[in-house]
């Protein structure tokens, strides 16, 4: 039989509920792109001679060639069958075989990734459409299971619920609301009717409605999805949640790392750690800077310190973490040798082993959670449609099958599911993070709070100063700045200039750090002091937050940033949401003349602002008398600039990019540093090449020849000093069908 249809219509329910009600065991096979004709024949061979079922989930990610031969392999079975022989010959072996042997192939019409089946093929089976089933009966069967006695009410409700949900908000890449969608809320139902026997039937229903639900919902969407709610139930007040022991733990790990727990920050763990009770597979989905990766680290910490004063009935929570698009997919789950056939497990086959193994083999009880940090896209991710639905089952090419244990669960941390199929988006639970709840206002509290102890009476001036200046700047460059480069959506693009300034800051602040042994630090005389703190801090505005602002943008920047400071912003930009502070008369202001704020730096021996083309002295003027043509430089006002804020920012350990059209001296700035201007026994420096053609494998490679090996997975430059790695060309890697680049992933 080959029932077809789309995701979350029981396709392959049918086929295992068929097989125990007739008593025959059915093995349920996940397919993937990566099967050929031997590996159907071993399978074959096996079915045949126990007479068992089989069921091929999505049957039609196998490529066409190959199903070509595997309808001859399935068409000499059925010719058997028909002859009723006692054994036969299959692929060169002599077999026996038992009558009640079967094949069934599932498989969703027309998503990504998928094949058309070969006539030869369909007309071996008997296909069957799948309709989507009535939700309101299943869902009112299972309710009175759990015990609910107005179950027929409450079933039509969570119909309507969806039903009103999917006309009424914005459609979204992750929202789905299907049979499974429907599964889970009924799970979170029974699992509620069992802490709460007494407790109203609607109040229960109504909270495992809104926990399975809100967190994928966008903010725009919450108020709707409330108004729907408080329609279908209405006067009925849910009580809050008694979340006292998580929140408290959870303050107590934010403060270790230096993260500040906001209301929305925490909203979006409680809802993370509910998703994990109520789903075996979830997805973390959001731009960068929302707080994916901190929310699931401060949860696992809060849950492990839950563990240790035995509260809530916790385990200890353990995470490995995967970037599936750094590797090729072989090496993600294994593949056979071409030339020897041997079969080698990939990375996740042996982590997933690894941690299934935990509970049943060495007796441990902790979470184990799988966490896949990189792009989620509709081939490696179909592989897993076995471990995320009620099997629970990752089903290998080398035709093992490993169960996945009960404390297990799999994570996805991806900015968007664009290109994943509805397949994959049905079997998860979401949780949506978003910038904009979290601003960059926790980032700089975070910096203040560790600052140096030299700053630390500077704190409230630092705090004002970024109140005042930078939600106008950023308004501003958002509005009128064309700048060489965008990151994300602007919430994204906002946060991460006002981190590129903390790290400038950070970068230039050498004075106000405690010495190192045998260092002698500059003192810092206490009038110069705030001037310097404040002269700083504009200098770090100019080159962090508008510093990747085009040559046109940086003339009108120039005239907007003076008026800004002082204290004459032009409208609208005098009222910008989210300022906090007041204007103050600076001490040291750029000086008025024709030079733009760009063309100054500075200057801490003076303790005034100086250009930068003054520190150019007559000895970079001179040239040498074997320079070739080709590599001779000469200095300018650019080259000063660049090469002192590099040097600046390599010297701190920050991450450096520069940006730019060809041919303007990008590369040049960085070798010349590189090479010539850092301290030769302090720093050891690498040049990596990216072309259409480099693969993340190359890239390791280059890497790894360049580094010695410390102990086990830990790699580093030779003791006592520290790596300097360019990659030039950052951009070049050719994206694969899918728009992932894997060098650049690794």
């Amino acid at each position: 039989g080959a029932p077809a249809g789309p995701a979350g219509t029981g396709k392959t329910e049918t086929t295992k509920d068929l097989a125990k009600a007739v008593g025959i065991q059915c093995v349920v096979f996940n397919c993937s792109d990566g099967i050929d004709y031997l590996i159907m024949a071993k399978f074959f061979k096996g079915l045949a001679a126990t007479g068992a079922w089989a069921c091929f989930d999505e049957f039609n990610r196998i490529n066409v060639e190959v199903l070509s031969v595997v309808a001859q392999q399935i068409l000499t079975i059925q010719r058997a069958k028909a002859k009723m022989v006692k054994s036969f010959m299959f692929e060169g072996t002599q077999l026996p075989l038992r009558m009640s042997a079967s094949v069934f192939i599932t498989m969703n019409p027309g998503y990504a990734g998928r094949a058309e089946l070969p006539d030869n093929l369909k007309a071996l089976f008997r296909s069957c459409a799948m309709m989507v089933p009535d939700y309101a009966l299943i869902g009112e069967i299972l309710l009175y299971s759990n015990g609910y006695m107005e179950a027929r009410n409450l079933s039509r409700k969570i119909v309507q619920t969806y039903k009103l949900c999917s006309e009424q908000l914005s459609s979204q890449d992750h929202y789905d609301y299907g049979m499974r969608a429907v599964m889970a809320v009924l799970r979170a139902a029974g699992n509620l009717k069992r802490q709460f026997a007494e407790e109203d039937e609607n109040i229960l229903m109504l909270r495992s409605i809104i926990d399975v639900n809100l967190p994928k919902f966008l903010t725009h969407d919450i108020p709707l999805f409330e108004g729907i709610t408080s329609d279908l139930f209405p006067g009925i007040n849910l009580p809050p949640s008694d979340y006292d022991n998580l929140y408290k733990y959870c303050l107590e790990n934010c403060e270790k790392i230096n993260l500040q727990l906001t209301a929305s920050f925490f909203t979006k763990i409680c809802q993370l750690y509910e998703m994990i009770i109520v789903r075996h597979g979830l997805m973390l989905v959001g731009y960068s800077f929302s707080g994916k990766t901190a929310s699931y680290k401060v949860l696992m910490a809060a849950l492990s310190d839950l563990c240790e004063n035995d509260l809530n009935g916790e385990k200890r929570t353990h995470a490995h973490v995967v970037n599936p698009k750094s590797i090729t997919i072989g090496q993600l789950y294994g593949q056979f040798d071409p030339v020897t056939h041997e079969w080698s497990d990939g990375v996740l086959a042996v982590t997933y082993r690894h941690a299934a193994q935990q509970e049943t083999m060495h007796g441990v009880p902790d979470r184990q959670w799988v966490i896949f940090d990189g792009p989620v896209d509709a081939i490696w991710i179909e592989n897993m449609n076995t471990v995320l639905d009620d099997n629970k089952k990752l089903c290998l090419m080398s035709g093992e099958i490993i169960a996945m244990s009960s404390p297990m669960t799999m994570m996805f941390e991806c900015q968007d599911l664009a290109v994943a199929s509805p397949a994959t988006v049905s079997r998860c639970g979401m949780v949506y993070l978003e910038p904009q709840s979290l601003t960059w206002r926790p980032l700089v509290d975070s910096w203040l709070s560790a600052l140096p102890p030299k700053l630390e009476k500077f704190k409230e001036q630092l705090q004002n100063l970024f109140g005042w200046l930078v939600p106008s700047v950023n308004r501003w460059i958002f509005k009128e700045g064309r700048s060489m480069v965008m990151v994300g959506i602007a919430d994204t693009d906002s946060i991460t200039r006002v981190s590129a300034l903390m790290k400038l800051f950070d970068a230039h602040a050498d004075e106000f750090q405690e010495a190192a042994e045998g260092e002698t630090m500059r003192e810092i005389p206490l009038k110069e002091a705030p001037l310097w703190v404040e002269s700083l801090f504009l200098f770090s505005i100019v080159w962090g937050v508008a510093g990747v602002l085009a040559a046109p943008s940086r003339a009108s920047f120039n005239l907007f940033f003076r008026q800004l400071c002082a204290g004459q912003a032009p409208k609208p930009y005098d009222k910008v949401d989210g300022t906090y502070g007041t204007p103050v008369k600076l001490a040291c202001m750029f000086p008025d003349c024709d030079a733009s704020v760009y063309e100054y730096t500075f200057n801490k021996s003076q303790g005034k602002w100086t250009l930068w083309t003054d520190s150019i002295t007559t000895l970079d003027m001179r040239i040498p008398n074997d320079a070739e043509f080709a590599n001779i430089i000469v200095p300018t006002i650019d080259t000063v600039r660049y090469s002192t804020l590099l040097e600046a920012l390599v010297l701190h350990g920050k991450a450096t990019l520069f940006v730019g059209p060809t041919g303007t001296g990008k590369s040049v700035y960085v070798q010349q540093k590189l090479l010539q201007g850092l301290d030769r026994d302090k720093f050891a420096s690498l040049f990596v090449n990216f072309s259409a053609q480099t693969t993340a494998n190359q890239t390791q490679e280059i890497i790894d020849s360049k580094v010695d090996k410390r102990r086990k997975g830990v790699y580093g430059p030779p003791l006592g000093k520290k790596m300097a790695v360019f990659v030039d060309d950052l951009n070049m890697p050719a994206k694969e069908y899918f728009g992932a680049q894997p060098p650049i992933e690794l």
